[in-house]
């Protein structure tokens, strides 16, 4: 999460620019809510697509930094008569917010890290009516949706919207979601998936009814490891929301049958399940009996992640992961 940078040398004391893509139109390298940080010397965190576009967005937060004024600024990547560039060709649109971050604004970042780690449930409002003065305030959601706005709607989709409000024009940008993967077992896959999954960014939790597997100890990067005695009511012990990711990967096909038919009474993102395709038309079968029917299992990725001949472990672990980035994104 980029906050992490910006608070790490706002308390520095240093003063750095912050670039946005706020609204594209037509192809372009990255969304709306895209972000970098540019120091006074240069130094450059995070990217917004590369490129000539990121090189003048670049120079502009230099500039920035060393006294010139805020602005949104416009990337024109159609690639059409004399500012035809073969770096600039991708056939959209792009506008970029160039502001000034102070070390005074510290404690505006250090709350939405706290909202990011406890739910992410806040936007970042950037009131834009002058480019050359934005003012940025944060909402914490958690204590309620105001009342003058189309929160919801954003926060449901996540996207770095510009809306019109009382004839100013704002900048609505939702703090992202990282996920919550459930993991359901604790074998030797779901460690190497802990791994891969902590690293692109999704929490992690760990179920199993052996301690000697589901523990602290071999799950470090987990927010909690829970040893249940049995895996019936699992879920009422352990939270699911509309961004959790459960993948269910028990050591015996009864249990995953028994995790399966809770888990399609959750409202999960998404839920998939390890085992073949035989194991699948088994499991199915007998869940049809306990009242499931086909739209229950169109939830369900059994066999789970993309197919591309996994077979260790890890290797299994990044077909899982990868369909994953590929639920977060929307693009399932």
């Amino acid at each position: 999460m980029i906050e992490k940078e910006i608070i790490r040398l706002l308390q520095q004391d240093a003063t750095i620019a912050l670039v946005t893509i706020i609204d594209k139109n037509g192809s372009a390298p990255r969304l709306p809510g895209s972000k970098m940080i540019v120091e006074a010397d240069g130094t450059l965190h995070g990217t917004i697509g590369g490129g000539r576009m990121e090189h003048e967005a670049h120079q502009a937060a230099v500039e920035l930094v060393n006294g010139a004024a805020p602005s949104v600024r416009e990337f024109d990547m159609r690639g059409s008569g004399a500012a035809e560039d073969s770096d600039m060709i991708c056939g959209g649109v792009q506008l970029a917010l160039i502001e000034r971050l102070v070390p005074e604004m510290c404690s505006m970042f250090e709350a939405a890290l706290d909202c990011f780690l406890n739910g992410a449930k806040g936007i970042w409002s950037i009131d834009i009516t002058d480019p050359a003065q934005p003012v940025r305030s944060f909402l914490d959601l958690r204590h309620g949706v105001p009342a003058d706005g189309d929160y919801k709607d954003i926060m449901r989709r996540r996207i770095t919207s510009l809306v019109k409000s009382d004839g100013r024009k704002l900048v609505i940008d939702p703090l992202p979601r990282c996920g919550t993967v459930i993991l359901v077992g604790a074998g030797h896959v779901s460690m190497e998936l802990a791994k891969l999954a902590d690293y692109v960014e999704f929490e992690v939790l760990v179920c199993d009814d052996r301690l000697e597997f589901s523990n602290a100890e071999r799950f470090p990067m987990a927010r909690f490891t829970h040893v249940v005695t049995d895996f019936q009511e699992i879920f009422k012990r352990v939270p699911v929301e509309e961004d959790s990711y459960i993948l269910i990967m028990t050591r015996g096909h009864s249990y995953d049958q028994e995790v399966l038919g809770q888990a399609l009474q959750t409202p999960a993102r998404y839920i998939g399940m390890i085992g073949s395709r035989r194991k699948r038309a088994i499991t199915y079968s007998n869940l049809r009996d306990q009242g499931f029917g086909d739209a229950d299992f169109a939830r369900v990725h059994c066999p789970v992640g993309i197919s591309i001949g996994s077979e260790s472990p890890k290797e299994i672990a990044v077909s899982i992961v990868a369909e994953l980035i590929a639920a977060r994104a929307g693009a399932l």
